[in-house]
């Protein structure tokens, strides 16, 4: 008999909260929850089965390790980072695949996709100006990763008003 396996992976935004794996079977008649701890820039191992899953731990595991970077243009450290510099060693860490340097050449990599087809690893580009001027990773329910010139690297929402009205396209660059 065929075991299904469902994995629900939900992470919140804040420092110190607390994941769950929710391990439901058919026919075994229980479900488990397994806390995953990422506060402090540390992700504990718990098995993930579903692709999806695994990239946005991946994407947040490093995430963890760059959160509160200061911002600095052109700078790619963690002395200070920029934003098409933090989404370039995002997917080169997690995608391996490389970026170029800027938001204006990141945005003309892979394919267009619109804001409801968004998916984990997606890069979502922002404009004040008439060019691209930011970029960040999208990871899931409205939110994005990205090097802020007032936050350094940091999550937000794309319903932020502020991001919605900059909000430029979206570009998928994984496989």
């Amino acid at each position: 008999m065929l075991r299904i396996l469902l994995l629900t992976l939900l992470i919140s935004a804040s420092s110190s909260s607390f994941a769950f794996v929710k391990i439901q079977t058919k026919n075994w008649g229980a479900n488990t929850f397994s806390p995953l701890s990422y506060s402090e820039g540390h992700f504990s191992q718990a098995p993930v089965q579903n692709k999806k899953a695994q990239l946005k731990h991946r994407i947040m595991s490093e995430f963890a390790q760059w959160r509160g970077t200061d911002y600095r243009w052109g700078g790619d450290s963690r002395n200070g980072i920029d934003c098409s510099a933090f989404t370039r060693r995002i997917i080169a860490s997690v995608i391996h695949r490389r970026l170029p340097r800027t938001a204006q050449e990141q945005s003309r990599m892979g394919q267009k996709v619109s804001q409801r087809e968004l998916k984990v690893g997606d890069l979502v580009f922002f404009k004040t100006e008439p060019n691209v001027h930011h970029v960040g990773v999208y990871i899931g329910n409205d939110s994005f990763i990205h090097a802020s010139s007032s936050q350094g690297v940091t999550m937000s929402h794309l319903s932020n008003q502020y991001w919605q009205a900059h909000y430029l396209t979206a570009r998928r660059v994984s496989a």
